[in-house]
């Protein structure tokens, strides 16, 4: 796989971690595809329609910060790229904070990549 791939594909992993893309339901709905999910690592599992619809107006958005690392990219079928890395999201109200270990499943379609599927597992 092609090093400026990878970087394009984390690229569009990070900015999805970003406050005012979460907060631009224009932005959720170009970056997830229609047929989307992710298990959550608190155990739910979520759809396009849920995030694009839960993430603009959360107030609790407001008061969390994401931090990626660790990245690693690699192309599973044509078209079709797994990206792992590490994460932590810091809860500024409470001061906590949980690493997670991630994994998102990234298609071209069209002109365009977009996640196919997401999975946080928090690290104990």
């Amino acid at each position: 796989m092609n090093n400026q791939l990878a970087k394009q594909i984390e690229a569009l992993e990070v900015s999805l971690l970003q406050p005012e893309v979460r907060r631009s339901a224009k932005r959720i709905s170009e970056l997830l595809a229609d047929d989307f999910v992710e298990f959550g690592m608190f155990g739910k599992k979520y759809t396009k329609q849920d995030f694009v619809k839960i993430l603009p107006n959360s107030e609790e958005e407001k008061f969390e910060k994401y931090e990626a690392s660790e990245f690693e990219c690699r192309e599973i079928a044509e078209d079709t790229v797994l990206l792992t890395y590490k994460a932590s999201i810091e809860f500024m109200k409470t001061n906590e904070k949980i690493w997670t270990l991630r994994c998102s499943i990234w298609q071209k379609r069209g002109d365009n990549w977009q996640m196919t599927f997401h999975q946080g597992t928090p690290i104990r």
